[in-house]
């Protein structure tokens, strides 16, 4: 199995050993503590980390009351749907966008307007055209190695982006999932520090450093805008036990494993980044992103390309990818897919491209030259 598909982080640097030893300590000096239900704003020394790990990556070092752990980025996303909107609702957001999110919005009602994007995220030209023509409840962003298009957007966007929030009184959800997941040097700020307190909420995770099994995730936000969102998490608090015991781990491994799952996710981005540009090199309309981090390459497929007939040869030889579809804020059929590639082997990376390649070209029609 040549499996492209899941957006995980890499396996091979998950700490096993680590954790169960950091389980042991935690249960052994914490252990009557697990008797009673977990703080709703989270464990402090979990909501310490997340602060550290902000400061480290953004320079600035967010309030501790203003952190709160969730159950997975995703509840975070909840709650932004369920405190920040009505059912009927508009929200804007990136015209591709991880298809999680799109079916957490839609399943709590909330109408999507996506906003175009190019090799720098999102058009701050076409926000505003859309902002022109509609009233959301909120703006959504990834504005760092964006799912799926693995785009970052630079400064003068994010500065722009916050002036149109302005203009239009209206907070943004800035997701930073795939923050740490960063190949060079960061050199963009988390739009959250450019902004006023209470401008923007900012969603962030520990599924990409450790694990999606763990379900930890956190967002940031003062008063009275966390309050909007504490008023829907009624799930009796997010699970101590996990809490805890990443806490104890990233409390003194935190860079250090940060590190080494960034390195073996940028081995991957290599390897495929190579392996794409030997296969798919000669097939013209074929083009694919160059990210500087996060875990995922989006490829451009010629137009001509019989989509439905790719997907049944892919599975055919054991080849799993994600369509453009799942990602589209309308659902629409786009001559796109995503290749992620952490999860996969390095070693089936090379492999895999071929074979994908030889589903694209005998896709194609007959009448279009490959060279």
């Amino acid at each position: 199995m040549f499996n492209f598909g899941p957006g995980n982080p890499d396996p091979t640097v998950f700490p096993s050993r680590e954790l169960a030893e950091a389980a042991q300590r935690v249960i052994q000096r914490e252990g009557p503590e697990l008797a009673h239900y977990p703080d709703q704003l989270g464990v402090p020394a979990l909501r310490r980390v997340a602060a550290q790990r902000f400061e480290r990556n953004h320079g600035v070092r967010p309030p501790l009351e203003d952190i709160v752990i969730t159950n997975g980025a995703m509840q975070g996303l909840q709650l932004c749907a369920l405190g920040l909107a009505r059912p009927g609702d508009a929200v804007v957001l990136e015209e591709f966008e991880y298809s999680g999110t799109i079916r957490v919005f839609k399943q709590y009602g909330l109408r999507l307007i996506g906003v175009a994007l190019d090799d720098h995220g999102m058009r701050m030209d076409a926000l505003a055209e859309v902002l022109e023509r509609h009233t959301p409840a909120f703006i959504y962003t990834t504005a760092s190695y964006q799912n799926p298009t693995g785009t970052t957007l630079p400064s003068h966007r994010r500065h722009r982006l916050l002036e149109l929030a302005r203009q239009h009184r209206l907070p943004i959800v800035e997701d930073d999932t795939y923050g740490d997941m960063s190949f060079e040097p960061q050199s963009e700020r988390a739009i959250y520090t450019l902004a006023e307190r209470g401008e923007v909420l900012y969603i962030g995770s520990f599924s990409k450093i450790l694990g999606p099994g763990l379900r930890l995730g956190f967002f940031v936000a003062p008063q009275p805008l966390q309050s909007r969102l504490m008023a829907w998490k009624i799930d009796g608090g997010t699970s101590a036990l996990s809490q805890m015991i990443a806490a104890e781990f990233l409390g003194a491994h935190l860079w250090q494993h940060v590190e080494t799952g960034r390195q073996s996710i940028k081995e991957k981005r290599n390897v495929l980044l190579d392996a794409l540009e030997g296969e798919f090199g000669g097939i013209d309309g074929m083009h694919w992103s160059q990210p500087d981090g996060g875990l995922f390459v989006w490829v451009k497929l010629p137009d001509e390309v019989d989509r439905a007939r790719l997907r049944e040869l892919a599975t055919e030889r054991n080849v799993t990818y994600a369509t453009g579809q799942a990602f589209h804020a309308h659902e629409q059929d786009v001559p796109y897919l995503r290749l992620a590639f952490g999860w996969i082997d390095k070693d089936d990376i090379a492999v895999g491209v071929r074979l994908l390649a030889e589903c694209v070209r005998e896709s194609l029609p007959s009448k279009v030259v490959v060279a």
